[in-house]
């Protein structure tokens, strides 16, 4: 039984020795395996390091290129901007030829040489319809056509101006178109006559007149059809105090529209008579930048005149 039990002993000693050393195996085995995937691994980054480097280089030698053939295009296209430069020249030229023929066309305005004056218009006739009479018969170089209207209908007021593009133009005009009929009437064509310097006050040449014993109005004319009471009470304002409801614009009975013209009625008779004598002045009196005459005025209020609201001025301000 002893020598049983030995050999088990060393039976079961063997086995585990052996046990063992399979163990010892496996682990190398293991070792082994794992080395050999790291050694793998590496080779892989190795050469995906390779590869990065070559499409590094790749992409760097494309760049160079494309910065070549940018330098190339930018060379390329110094000449494209002297090009342009040369159009925008050009341009210039031609716009210093349009500023020429600009000024050309404002002194053909402005200039008598161009110019007819034409009466006997019919009075329901359009302004087409009179430019047509000159194209008809040879003048069709119209450049102008001045022709005034009345406020209250409209309607044309049987005179005006026409400018021509030519003087050969303006010259048939008034030798052979005077004295034809254009409608119901006959039209009569001349030169026209100078017009006076009107950039100052247009009773700035001549003395002023006396002032009438007791006189605190003045009569005020040339006024633009815009300027209201407020605008002609700031200009007469400082010569001396006006009344409450001293300024009266003269209005078209319909259309409530100004005639040009105004009454101005101060308190005192310096206040008139400082009003007129400014005026007679180099400088005289502005209304919204336009020049006005001022006089003295003797008549009384008409009992008609309304304001601008359509109310007789009479009953406003009572007196």
């Amino acid at each position: 039984k002893k020598k049983k039990k030995k050999k088990k002993k060393k039976d079961s000693k063997k086995k585990k020795k052996k046990e063992s050393s399979d163990d010892d195996n496996n682990t190398d085995h293991v070792e082994k395996e794992h080395k050999d995937i790291q050694a793998t691994t590496e080779n892989h980054t190795v050469e995906e390091d390779t590869d990065q480097d070559d499409a590094d280089a790749v992409d760097a030698v494309k760049n160079d290129n494309v910065e070549k053939k940018d330098d190339g295009d930018e060379t390329e296209e110094k000449p494209k901007r002297k090009r342009k430069r040369k159009r925008k020249k050009k341009g210039g030229d031609d716009d210093n030829n349009n500023d020429n023929d600009d000024s050309k066309e404002t002194n053909k305005l402005a200039s008598l040489e161009h110019t007819i004056y034409v009466e006997g218009i019919p009075f329901d006739c359009q302004e087409d319809a009179v430019k047509q009479f000159f194209v008809d018969h040879g003048c069709s170089d119209v450049l102008q056509m001045r022709l005034p209207r009345w406020q209250d209908s409209g309607r044309l007021r049987g005179y005006g101006h026409i400018v021509f593009d030519t003087t050969t133009s303006r010259q048939t005009a008034i030798t052979q178109l005077s004295g034809k009929h254009l409608g119901r009437r006959y039209l009569t064509i001349v030169e026209p006559k100078e017009q006076a310097n009107t950039t100052t006050s247009t009773s700035a040449s001549s003395k002023p007149r006396d002032q009438p014993p007791g006189c605190k109005t003045v009569f005020v004319k040339n006024l633009p059809y815009q300027a209201v009471e407020d605008d002609i009470q700031k200009v007469f304002m400082v010569c001396g105090k006006i009344v409450e409801g001293g300024v009266r614009i003269a209005r078209n009975f319909q259309t409530r529209q100004s005639k040009g013209f105004a009454y101005v009625e101060y308190r005192n008779v310096e206040g008139a008579h400082g009003a007129v004598q400014k005026a007679h002045k180099r400088n005289g009196m502005m209304v919204l930048g336009r020049a006005v005459f001022v006089d003295y005025d003797e008549g009384r209020v008409k009992g008609s005149f309304k304001t601008e609201d359509g109310r007789l001025w009479s009953k406003d301000h009572k007196r």
